[in-house]
């Protein structure tokens, strides 16, 4: 049997109060359920867009080839257009060159602004040799 989606949207139920947190990038917990992922999670799961404990969500893969929010952290460093965006705590995002990269500002940025950006597949980006 072969499964084929045509979108990068899929639904789940949240772990979590998500509400506020659109534009953060969560994960699934080991119930299957979203909740945030910390700036740790190697396992990225998905990119949020709303709803509340219980309720059934939708998100967006890493995969998307459009234009999407990205919630930058409070302190998200220098954010231009171009500019690679790492995973940082509570789902949020921040510029860098070391971490997992998430997604590529399409504008520049400040803190807490919802960013559009674009997605990348989650790549874990290591510090230069002789850092």
């Amino acid at each position: 049997m072969a499964i084929i989606h045509q979108q990068a949207v899929m639904r789940a139920e949240s772990g979590m109060d998500l509400r506020k947190c659109e534009g953060c990038f969560v994960k699934k917990d080991t119930s299957g359920k979203l909740v945030l992922c910390g700036k740790s999670d190697i396992r990225l799961g998905v990119f949020h867009v709303g709803g509340d404990e219980g309720e059934d969500t939708d998100y967006i893969l890493p995969a998307h080839q459009g234009i999407v929010g990205v919630r930058l952290s409070e302190s998200p460093g220098s954010v231009e257009e171009g500019t690679r965006l790492v995973l940082d705590d509570g789902g949020t995002a921040t510029a860098g060159d070391t971490g997992t990269q998430v997604a590529v500002a399409c504008e520049p940025g400040t803190g807490g602004q919802l960013l559009e950006s674009y997605l990348t597949l989650p790549t874990v980006q290591a510090a230069p040799a002789g850092d």
